[in-house]
């Protein structure tokens, strides 16, 4: 989600940031804002209808408009079957799917109207191949592609894009500190690598890439063999 921010801000975007760890948030946009670039810090429950509404209505009342909704937040639970316990999958599913479907659903009436927007999903192979471990991390992942499907085919009609994405080759974050293993980490690279091909996504329309799934890191290199700066 940082490096995300930090792209899109780059590009000249007027970046909101949502999450509900207050003081995180805060300090990375005060960041983006000490650099020149305009950028928003919203606490947020994803969880939350109302919260979310409110992070929407305060977009809209300040700018107008949404041109593009990237859901990057995700949370993991590592466990076999027997050991995943009802929180673990209340935990892991609301995050990382009630989340993205309330956020979407909150966007689309505003870029509807516009008959236009981009809506970029964040998934992993583990939306497409299951992983024994990965009991509750799976199931949403699977169900953030079939969101994201019927949404693609639900929006088409108003020029919005809407694709799920891969990072496509281990990053460094937050996430990955607590479960890679040690030979994994020596192949992860820095997110900031990854974000050509959200930026690319950000200027799609439903006539452009639409409805893919697509992997960020085989994206961003073809991007940088085309010249993108």
């Amino acid at each position: 989600g940082r490096a995300v921010a930090r792209a899109y801000a780059r590009e000249g975007a007027i970046v909101y940031g949502a999450d509900r760890i207050a003081d995180e948030l805060e300090a990375e946009m005060l960041g983006l804002r000490g650099a020149g670039l305009e950028a928003h810090a919203i606490t947020t429950d994803l969880l939350e209808p109302d919260s979310v509404t409110n992070l929407v209505e305060r977009v809209l009342s300040e700018h107008g408009r949404v041109d593009v909704l990237a859901n990057v937040a995700g949370v993991i639970v590592e466990k076999h079957l027997t050991d995943t316990t009802l929180e673990d999958w209340d935990f892991v599913l609301g995050i990382n799917l009630r989340g993205p479907f309330l956020t979407c659903r909150a966007v689309a009436p505003a870029m509807k109207a516009a008959k236009s927007g981009s809506i970029i999903n964040v998934s992993s192979r583990a939306g497409v191949i299951g992983f024994a471990h990965e009991i509750a991390y799976c199931a949403s992942k699977f169900g953030l592609e079939g969101l994201s499907r019927a949404i693609a085919q639900d929006l088409a009609p108003f020029g919005i894009a809407v694709n799920t994405i891969t990072p496509g080759t281990p990053t460094q974050t937050s996430m990955s500190e607590q479960t890679y293993s040690a030979e994994t980490r020596k192949l992860w690279k820095d997110p900031l690598l990854i974000t050509p091909a959200f930026v690319h996504l950000a200027l799609q329309t439903a006539s452009g890439v639409h409805d893919q799934y697509v992997n960020a890191w085989e994206t961003s290199e073809r991007l940088r063999a085309e010249g993108w700066d």
